[in-house]
């Protein structure tokens, strides 16, 4: 025996596993030949109850513990020679695994430390999965055919080399067992009321597959759970200073309490949740097992199963797990206590595994929100300066000089995390029109579309997309007004400087966004003045829907907001907020819930407002009606007065269109001395003048116009009087009493 040597790989220490139960199953067979009333094979076996068969069991003798009778003999001897050959196997496999070489049987048994007994049940259920001859042998030994796994009974006298009494069979098996308590047998292959020593039993899903050495995932987890290969260390970039910190700090958890405490990554997505996990089991010498939450949900069997698979999963393949997006669809956190905690369970399913969760909200919204104990960690979003590094080392190597000098903008622009980025890149060299693998050719303009697209993700869902198409020549305002909105304008463009560079976010725990109130009459040229600030600023424009955000459901118009603040955010385009009264109006006095939930959504907008890093601007035709607490949140108030008549004459030339053919007699003095009017009723005189000249196929003349400002006076509800239509009140008057 000392000469015998080790296996060379798996493969080689399976197959001798599967003739060594090739060899146990002989010698029972050779056992029960050799004696045993009612052995042998009846054909008629699991058709019928034969007479012989009750009579044999009337006649029997209690069963002793100690065994008896010529079978139990005759097993004895026939069991040395597979006692002898289960020694000289289990020495190969010690010499194999000195020597390194990976078996899986011998990793499974140290995994779930199994004894003797365990082992050859689990190798007997496997060696039926893997050899269609073993599991014929079960059916004859059966006297069944259908029955090709082995039952219970069988595996019990197979181990034992006796028959089991009822008693000593649950015994051998009970439910607390590893073999099912860590999901290694699935003994519910027949209905559940099939008693014990009848039950067949055949291994659980992915249990045949690792001892083979394939390393999928079983399939209930394969949806859910990724198993992720060893990765380089985490690189130097600045950004990733929080991260080797908290890697730090998790390894020095695990080597005063193991496992590994509940821990909480807290981070936007993208940020590098899974490079610190990734980075932390490479140096405990694990795997990694990421697993999303809300797939794990969805399992078959709930949170408990998918519980004890993952569990498995990690103690087989000595990984660490990282529950991925544990915070998702937690709900609200009154009524999240009133429910089972599924984490909790999840939790108490993998105690004994090294966990990681990771999530978006704070860690202690996560604590409260679950009840859980979590030692927690937050990754911030880079800087501009952390952004503008990480553009450059994801550009692949050979990009234009022009590309690379537009990163800076880039950086300053989008408020992106490094998978982001990441995905960005990719995305642009996939698409790039020019490009070749050797050389991918990247173009300033398909990353910055790429990046909106990025940046635009999900605020479509309640927002709609306005495309500017005015510019500063386009809009008539008082000059200080003017000067404002170019204020606006430079406040964003100098923001990284002032509050990086300056040292000025020091100072600012929260609030570092621009937010701006538009307050004045309808058509004083709010909702242009917003298009113009995005086109400077080169940014998207959203305006808000309030259709979509309002619900009627408590707490959601609340989680909307949260959604498209926190997208603006990243993607720094402009939130415009159009006639936002309905949202931003005044907290009343609590006389009843209505009240009371109304309040409640005026005091999350304020606190989003103090923790805005976007830019938003609000309109409104009445400052008034707005809760005075907000006007002190606004980085900038800009009043929109009706105009005087120089810039009502400004706003009357440039409302034509070049192109527009238009009769001399139009007089723009006049128009604007007499009628009082802001800029957007001015625009739909002008429009309306136009299919009134059409209509009569003639150029626009001050015929049109007077007629036009008469349907205008009308919609508004002013009286067309001879002081204000003057010398063309005839032309009123006339088409009245026509």
């Amino acid at each position: 025996m000392a000469a015998l040597a080790g296996f060379p790989d798996n493969a080689a220490h399976l197959r001798a596993e599967l003739e060594w139960v090739h060899q146990l199953i002989a010698s029972e067979i050779r056992a029960a030949s050799s004696g045993e009333a009612g052995a042998g094979v009846d054909e008629f076996a699991g058709l019928c109850i034969s007479r012989e068969e009750v009579e044999h069991y009337l006649g029997r003798e209690p069963a002793r513990s100690n065994g008896g009778g010529v079978a139990d003999l005759a097993r004895r001897q026939l069991g040395d020679d597979v006692t002898r050959a289960r020694a000289a196997l289990d020495l190969r496999a010690a010499r194999s695994l000195a020597s390194g070489v990976d078996l899986r049987l011998e990793r499974l048994v140290r995994a779930f430390d199994l004894d003797g007994q365990a082992r050859t049940a689990l190798l007997c259920a496997a060696a039926a999965e893997l050899d269609a001859q073993v599991s014929r042998m079960f059916a004859y030994l059966q006297n069944d055919a259908t029955k090709k796994r082995p039952t219970f009974g069988l595996l019990a006298r197979l181990i034992m080399r006796r028959l089991a009494d009822p008693v000593g069979l649950w015994q051998l098996f009970p439910p607390t067992s590893p073999l099912f308590a860590d999901r290694l047998l699935d003994s519910f292959s027949e209905v559940a009321h099939t008693p014990l020593p009848a039950r067949e039993s055949r291994p659980a899903a992915g249990v045949v597959e690792f001892l083979l050495g394939i390393d999928s995932l079983p399939a209930p987890l394969a949806h859910a759970v990724e198993l992720v290969p060893s990765t380089e260390p985490i690189d130097d970039l600045a950004y990733h200073v929080h991260h080797r910190a908290i890697v730090q700090d998790l390894v020095r958890y695990r080597h005063t309490i193991a496992p590994l405490p509940f821990c909480y990554i807290a981070g936007p997505a993208g940020a590098g949740h899974r490079l610190i996990a990734a980075a932390l089991s490479a140096t405990l010498g694990k795997g990694l097992l990421v697993a999303r939450w809300v797939a794990l949900r969805s399992i078959a069997g709930g949170v408990e199963e998918a519980a004890r698979l993952l569990s498995r999963e990690a103690r087989l393949r000595n990984c660490l797990v990282l529950l991925d997006g544990v915070d998702e669809n937690v709900g609200d956190p009154d009524g999240e206590r009133a429910k089972p905690n599924q984490v909790e369970t999840l939790l108490c399913g993998l105690a004994g595994a090294d966990v990681i969760a990771t999530g978006t909200i704070a860690p202690a919204e996560l604590r409260h929100r679950l009840g859980l104990r979590a030692i927690g960690f937050e990754l911030p979003y880079p800087t501009v300066d952390e952004r503008r590094e990480i553009w450059r080392r994801h550009l692949p190597p050979g990009t234009d000089v022009d590309v690379a000098a537009d990163v800076p903008q880039l950086a300053q622009k989008f408020r992106f995390t490094p998978a982001q980025i990441a995905h960005v890149v990719q995305v642009a060299e996939m698409a790039a029109p020019h490009a070749t693998v050797a050389r991918p050719f990247l173009e300033g303009v398909d990353l910055h579309a790429r990046c909106r697209e990025e940046a635009q993700r999900g605020l479509h869902l309640f927002c709609q997309k306005i495309v500017p198409r005015f510019g500063w020549d386009d809009i008539v305002l008082p000059a200080d007004t003017h000067a404002q909105l170019q204020e606006i304008c430079r406040w964003v463009k100098d923001r990284s400087r002032v509050y990086e560079t300056w040292g000025f976010g020091t100072k600012l725990a929260v609030g570092r966004g621009v937010t701006v109130l538009f307050s004045g009459s309808s058509g004083t040229g709010k909702t242009m003045s917003a298009e113009i600030i995005a086109s400077d600023l080169q940014l998207d424009l959203f305006r808000v829907d309030l259709s979509r955000i309002v619900s009627k459901y408590i707490g959601e118009t609340e989680k909307n907001l949260s959604r498209i603040f926190e997208q603006s955010a990243i993607g720094n385009c402009v939130l415009f907020f159009d006639e936002a009264d309905a949202l931003f109006g005044k907290r009343t006095e609590v006389k009843d819930a209505h009240d009371r939930y109304a309040n409640i959504e005026v005091n999350y907008l304020l606190s989003e407002m103090d923790r805005s890093e976007g830019i938003i601007i609000v309109s409104t035709n009445l400052k008034g009606n707005l809760d005075p607490a907000f006007i002190r949140r606004f980085s900038h108030v800009v009043e929109y007065p009706v105009p005087n008549e120089q810039l009502r004459q400004t706003i009357w030339c440039k409302a034509f269109p070049a192109d527009t053919p238009r009769n001399a007699d139009v007089d723009f003095d006049f128009l604007a001395q007499r009628f009082n009017l802001a800029g957007g009723h001015i625009k739909n005189i002008v429009l309306t003048s136009a299919f009134l000249a059409a209509a009569d196929a003639r150029e626009i003349g001050m015929e049109h116009v007077i007629r036009a400002t008469k349907r205008e006076y009308q919609k508004i509800g002013r009286i067309c009087s001879k002081s204000d239509f003057g010398p063309y009140y005839g032309l009123v008057r006339d088409a009245e009493v026509s």
